[in-house]
């Protein structure tokens, strides 16, 4: 009878310590987004915006070009906005939802910023998805769960940065207008925070490590 307290005082021993370790393991996944802590995260998503922010628009005509990068530079945004868009909206995986909020906040506020100065500048920015943008955007909302999740960072929080980074990268070597400049130099640091992010989370994704549930 001793024997069988022991043994059943030593599973319930167990159990317990499994499921504290288990709930020690979800807090810490749920203060992470890939392998980057949630506060660093937030805080370099805030010192971005406010860089971007803090850019003053001015009346000098663009060339051709500049125009040209502009319009790479809006586009590209607006895509990864709507797609991030859906994310937040569709999945159920923390992480998941924390890189594409930060997408949407990084791409409105930039999004915003293009606007003031093409306004300044005289010059029109699409204000709406093109067809491409809308053929993705009705392809996520058709997932749902770890397709959905492994979809988006995958192909728009990884590929879309990549793309991304590649855009700020020929705006800062070959555009010669201070507002679109400004706009790379400010910009692109965090661009290049969230390929990393994104990157680690799609291989916490592949490898099953990252949270499936919702907080």
């Amino acid at each position: 009878m001793k024997n069988a307290l022991l043994v059943s005082a030593g599973l319930i021993a167990t159990l317990l310590t499994t499921e504290l370790t288990q709930a020690q393991t979800s807090r810490m996944d749920t203060d992470m987004v890939g392998r980057t802590s949630k506060m660093d995260f937030d805080r370099m998503n805030k010192e971005g915006a406010a860089t971007v922010a803090s850019i003053t628009p001015n009346s000098t005509k663009l060339s051709k070009a500049d125009e040209d990068l502009m319009m790479q530079v809006a586009m590209g945004g607006m895509m990864q906005l709507e797609t991030s868009k859906v994310a937040v909206q569709k999945s159920t995986n923390p992480e998941v939802r924390e890189m594409a909020q930060a997408e949407v906040d990084e791409q409105t506020g930039l999004s915003a910023k293009l606007q003031e100065i093409a306004t300044a500048k005289g010059v029109t920015l699409p204000s709406s998805p093109d067809a491409k943008t809308q053929e993705m955007v009705a392809k996520m909302q058709g997932m749902s769960g770890t397709e959905l999740d492994r979809h988006y960072v995958k192909e728009h929080a990884v590929k879309g940065h990549e793309l991304l980074d590649k855009t700020m990268s020929k705006v800062e070597s070959k555009g010669q207008d201070a507002n679109l400049m400004a706009v790379a130099k400010a910009a692109h640091p965090l661009v290049k925070t969230h390929l990393k992010v994104a990157r680690e989370l799609d291989t916490k994704l592949r490898s099953g490590n990252s949270m499936s549930s919702g907080r």
